[in-house]
């Protein structure tokens, strides 16, 4: 039940125990007004002389006064008989001098009156429900509204205010709204702002690692493979030796292809070479070795021109997608689109596998560090899954957020 409905009937009960109370008193009045109006009447039916010795219009004239032979019932037909009998039922009507005191016509202005005043009471309560539905339909307003501010507060929508109000207990709680909402977008910025120092921190450590491992371990095992192949066509070893040089060669290469994927993980040499989109293709081939399963990929030739961080934003967040999928889809293939407009760029990654229901309200990690990244693009990014439908992961970016140089591409 509505909290209107709820006051509406407590304040009907009580309109209607106040008129039941009025009416009470009313009636009581009304006999004891009765009681003195037919004790003066009785005086003055003594003073007078018998009905038939006056003249028909004065004794037709007369009020509260009627012949003794006359066989009227007393009661006017205005006057439903239940209320005479409320309010005249007991009162004897005595013959005095030829003449019956009869009340019938004080009950008939009892009547009016109560019907007066019953029309007032109901006129006064209609109008207070109005008010009260003005006011309560204008309170509920602004908790509808407030309501919808929480909602997108919930969905992340942290710019939501709501404007002051004339009542004071209204305003007291929107501006507590307020409060909190610009509370939390402050914390919000100041964690956002956090996250993404720690992810550009990351990164630039992982290029740091990379470029450390590619010019002095790269090399030494570069060293290691050339000599151990130059041992092979030394004359001066056995058979045996020679083998053992062969195994030292081949373990050498396998370790510079594991390391060459280390490389590419920890920092893709290749999107400073060659651009975002060779790095892209790279990726997926790299990540269809790595998991075995097949990546089907639809990306346009040319691609807006990005800075480094934004690239590097860009290629996290396609890896970090494809990592989830081998590690939690249970998937056989994976789709990655990346498509340009007139006005964005839209990114999606898409699996067979066997989807969840509660993405990304469960999500760990790296979805929230894809969703900061995404944040730190200027882009939106949404996540679509059900049970047993695989999942779809949308990325889009504005070109106005996206492009330093307008027109540029790559």
């Amino acid at each position: 039940m509505t909290v209107y409905r709820k006051i509406s009937l407590l304040m009907l009960a009580v309109f209607l125990l106040i008129y039941l109370l009025g009416a009470l008193f009313y009636i009581q009045q009304a006999r004891h007004d009765v009681q003195r109006e037919l004790d003066g009447v009785g005086g003055l039916a003594q003073s007078l002389e018998s009905p038939d010795s006056l003249p028909e219009s004065v004794v037709s004239g007369m009020r509260h006064l009627t012949p003794a032979g006359d066989t009227g019932s007393g009661v006017s037909r205005d006057v439903p008989a239940w209320f005479s009998a409320l309010i005249a039922r007991e009162f004897h009507r005595p013959v005095v001098n030829g003449w019956r005191v009869d009340p019938a016509d004080e009950v008939e202005e009892i009547w009016e009156g109560f019907l007066l005043v019953s029309g007032a009471y109901a006129i006064g309560t209609c109008l207070c429900f109005l008010a009260l539905f003005v006011m309560v339909r204008r309170g509920m307003r602004t908790l509808a509204s407030l309501s919808e501010a929480m909602g997108a507060i919930s969905a992340g929508q942290l710019t939501s205010r709501l404007p002051r109000q004339q009542e004071q207990e209204l305003d007291s709680l929107i501006c507590r709204f307020n409060s909190m909402a610009e509370a939390l977008q402050s914390e919000q910025q100041t964690v956002s702002r956090l996250l993404n120092e720690l992810l550009r921190l990351q990164d630039r450590e992982r290029e740091h690692i990379a470029r450390v491992l590619h010019d002095d371990l790269g090399q030494y095992l570069t060293g290691i493979r050339a000599q151990a192949r130059s041992l092979l066509y030394d004359p001066g070893l056995n058979d045996r030796q020679k083998k053992q040089a062969s195994d030292l060669a081949e373990n050498c290469e396998t370790i510079q292809r594991h390391f060459r994927h280390l490389l590419q993980d920890l920092h893709p040499l290749v999107m400073e070479q060659l651009g975002l989109g060779s790095a892209i293709r790279h990726l997926t081939e790299q990540w269809q070795q790595l998991s075995g399963l097949e990546c089907r990929l639809a990306m346009d030739d040319r691609l807006p021109k990005f800075t480094g961080e934004q690239q590097t934003h860009l290629y996290r967040f396609l890896q970090e997608a494809l990592n989830n999928v081998s590690r939690h889809a249970n998937a056989s293939c994976a789709t990655l689109a990346v498509a340009l407009n007139a006005t964005e760029l839209s990114i999606e990654v898409r699996d067979d596998g066997v989807g969840n229901d509660c993405l990304p309200d469960n999500a760990g990690l790296g979805v929230r560090s894809m969703r900061e990244r995404a944040r730190c693009l200027g882009g939106e990014v949404k996540f679509f899954s059900r049970m047993g439908e695989g999942t779809r992961i949308r990325l889009a970016v504005p070109l106005t957020r996206l492009c330093p140089i307008p027109g540029s591409i790559v």
